[in-house]
């Protein structure tokens, strides 16, 4: 049986919300910090979603606005669960900086026929960690995972049960080299 990936119920998406909560947005990362400290965690902050048959455009808008760089992707009432992650976009994603994919896809090259669906990168691909590993990293073991690939995000999941896990939270390669590097510039100065 195929495992589904639930949205936390705390999720909210993008477009309905004024204003974000990021509880630890400012705070300095050192190396040796447990990973956990640059977790955006799910379960203390509201997901920003998009659905899939949302505008690329639309998505931008909502992350330009709330200066993130990803959405978790919802589809409504897919195999009968009301709301389920079926992916997430990227700011890098919809400026083109990957192959063209949504061009053979939906057959369409005019920017503004293109739905998020056609863009995202569908969840079953998605590069994923289990919440309960990040125990025994640290900022410095996320920040050489990152190095390592050409990933910008990282899905963090929870297990519910055989097959179901929740997405727990984000980790953006970007927040962190920042967080990090505001930390070193700190200390030589």
């Amino acid at each position: 049986m195929e495992t589904s990936l639930l949205l936390p119920s705390v999720a909210q998406p993008a477009k309905s919300l004024n204003q974000r909560n990021d509880l630890h947005e400012d705070r300095y990362l050192e190396l040796n910090d447990s990973a956990f400290c640059a977790l955006t965690d799910f379960e203390r902050e509201s997901p920003l979603t998009i659905e899939a048959d949302g505008s690329i455009d639309g998505a931008l808008l909502d992350m330009n606005r709330f200066g993130v760089h990803a959405l978790l992707v919802t589809r409504q009432e897919l195999g009968g669960i009301e709301q389920q992650v079926v992916g997430l976009i990227t700011y890098y994603e919809i400026e083109r900086k990957r192959p063209n994919r949504f061009s053979r896809d939906s057959g369409s090259s005019e920017r503004s026929n293109v739905r998020v669906a056609d863009v995202m990168t569908p969840w079953d691909e998605l590069a994923l960690i289990k919440y309960e590993s990040l125990q025994t990293l640290t900022a410095s073991d996320l920040y050489e995972m990152f190095k390592g690939t050409g990933l910008t995000h990282l899905l963090v999941i929870e297990n519910h049960g055989e097959d179901a896990a929740v997405a727990r939270g984000l980790l953006s390669r970007a927040a962190l080299a920042k967080r990090l590097k505001d930390a070193r510039n700190r200390g030589s100065s």
